[in-house]
Formats: structure tokens, sequence, C-alpha cells
């Protein structure tokens, strides 16, 4: 009986200890890691840059193509000059949401909005449409 009450107080003080152990190697981790973050200064992180003002363009012309999307469409729209041009129409880009309008292939379409151009084609996010 002896030694079963010295086998139990040993496995209890190695459960202990083991336990105690491992909450320090836990928060001496955490203090590595915590350590290790660094903040950088505003001075160090704060670059003034510019960006390139978008251009605002009046564009009409007859819709080639529809692509519809999550909130609204592209129209592919071709002007009288043999332009085109993709056009973004959702309810979130318009100034006033009640301008929406669905259009078929072979309407005109006259849009007002942000124009520019990637990879050779011209695109306009849709502000307001005419």
């Amino acid at each position: 009986m002896k030694t079963y009450r010295q086998n139990l107080a040993m496995l209890s003080a190695v459960i202990a200890f083991g336990c105690h152990q491992r909450k320090a190697d836990e928060t001496k981790e955490t203090d590595v890691k915590t350590e290790q973050v660094t903040i950088p200064s505003a001075q160090d992180t704060i670059k003034d840059t510019e960006t390139p003002a978008e251009a605002t363009q009046t564009v009409e012309g007859k819709v080639q193509e529809i692509m519809n999307g999550k909130d609204g469409y592209t129209a592919k729209i071709e002007t009288a000059d043999k332009e085109v041009y993709f056009v973004t129409i959702s309810h979130s880009n318009l100034n006033d949401h009640t301008q929406y309008k669905s259009v078929k292939v072979g309407e005109t379409l006259k849009v007002t909005g942000d124009s520019w151009a990637t990879e050779g084609k011209n695109q306009i996010t849709v502000r307001s449409i005419d």
C-alpha cells in the first residue's frame, strides 16, 4: 500500500511538473513571437503617392455584345467613328441607381463615366446613363 501511495505521488508530481513546463514553453513561444513583431514608424511607411486621375468621358454607340455580371453587365459598344468601348454598368457604380437599365444587342446606348485603357481596350465605368 505504501508503494502504491509513493507511485501515485510520483505520478502526480510528474503530471504537475509536465503541465507547468508546457505552459512555460508556450509563454516563451508567445514572447518570442511578440518580440519578433516590429511595427514600422509612420515616417518609414507613408509615402506621397499620386494616383493618375481618371478622365470622364461620354460615349454613344450601338451595343455589339453584352456580358452579364454579378450586379450589372458590361456592354461592348461601337461608336459612329468605329471606336470600340467596353462599358461596365452596375447599380453600385451609378450616381443614381434608378438610372439602371438593361439593353439589348443592336440598341443605341449613351453613357458617361470614368474612362481608361487596359491592354489596348477602352474601358468606361458608367456613372450615368444618358
